[in-house]
C-alpha cells in the first residue's frame, strides 16, 4: 500500500525552533523527525511513500535519498505549485502520482506507533484514525454513532477529554477520482464532502499520539523519546 505524507505546511507556530527550515525535517536526536514517521510506516507494511511538499520543498528534495535509505522505504515527491492546504495537497498528489489501490494519507508532523497505520491499512472502507486525549482543545474532535461511523468533525477548541482526529486516513482509490485540484482543507472540505456521500469509518487507536506543531509539544517529544522510537 502507498502512503501520501503531507509535509508542505509553513510550520508557523514552530518557526522559533525551525527558522526557515521545513517543519518535518526538524532534528530530533540527530535525525529528521520525518524519518521517525517513515519508519513507523515501514513497520506497518507500507511499501512506498509519496511526500506532498511545498514550503522548503528544496530541502525535502535534497534529503530524499537519505530519508529513503534511513527509513527503508522508496520515496517519491510531488510539489504543489502554490499552497493548496491539506486537502488540495492530497488531490494534487493523487493527480500527479495516482494510486493503484487503497492508500493512506497522513500528516508529517505527528508521531504515532505503527499500529495506527496498520489499523487504517487493514480497513475496507474510507476511514480515519482517532486518538483519545485528555484535552481536545488543539484538535478537531469527533462525534461518532454506535456503528463507529463519523457523524461530525468539530472545529478545534472543544474542551475536555474525548476522541480527536489523529490525522491518518485510508481512502478507496476512486473516492476523490473526480475531484478538481484546488486549495482546500482535508478537515473542512474533503471529509465533510464524504459524510454526505460514501461516509467515513472511525478507528480508535490507543498508542502514542504526539503532534510536534508547537515548541512545547516538540520539546516534550524530544525529552520523552530517544533512539529509534520504533514500535
Amino acid at each position: 500500500m502507498r502512503a501520501y505524507v503531507l509535509c508542505g505546511g509553513f510550520g508557523t507556530r514552530l518557526r522559533s525552533v525551525t527558522g526557515d527550515s521545513q517543519k518535518a525535517l526538524v532534528q530530533v536526536h540527530g535525525e529528521p523527525f520525518l524519518v521517525r514517521v517513515l519508519r513507523q510506516l515501514a513497520a506497518a507494511g507500507i511499501v512506498e511513500v509519496v511526500l506532498c511538499a511545498h514550503y522548503r520543498a528544496d530541502q525535502v528534495a535534497e534529503m530524499l535519498d537519505a530519508l529513503s535509505q534511513d527509513a527503508g522505504l522508496p520515496l517519491d515527491m510531488v510539489i504543489e505549485p502554490t499552497p493548496l492546504g491539506t486537502g488540495g495537497a492530497l488531490l494534487n498528489a493523487l493527480r500527479e502520482s495516482p494510486p493503484e489501490g487503497r492508500y493512506l494519507a497522513l500528516n508529517a508532523d505527528t508521531f504515532l506507533d505503527s499500529e495506527a497505520y496498520r489499523l487504517a491499512a487493514a480497513a475496507d472502507d474510507n476511514v480515519l484514525v482517532a486518538a483519545r486525549v485528555e484535552d481536545r482543545g488543539r484538535y478537531g474532535s469527533l462525534e461518532i454513532n454506535a456503528l463507529g461511523r463519523l457523524l461530525t468533525l468539530r472545529e478545534k477548541g472543544q474542551e475536555g477529554p474525548g476522541l480527536v482526529n489523529a490525522g491518518v486516513y485510508a481512502f478507496n482509490p476512486g473516492t476523490f477520482a473526480d475531484a478538481q485540484v484546488r486549495a482546500c482543507s482535508m478537515e473542512q472540505d474533503l471529509l465533510p464532502g464524504l459524510l454526505a456521500g460514501e461516509g467515513i469509518g472511525v478507528l480508535e487507536y490507543a498508542g502514542r499520539f504526539i503532534d510536534i506543531g508547537t515548541p512545547e509539544s516538540l520539546g516534550r517529544y524530544v525529552n520523552d523519546f530517544h533512539g529509534d522510537a520504533m514500535s
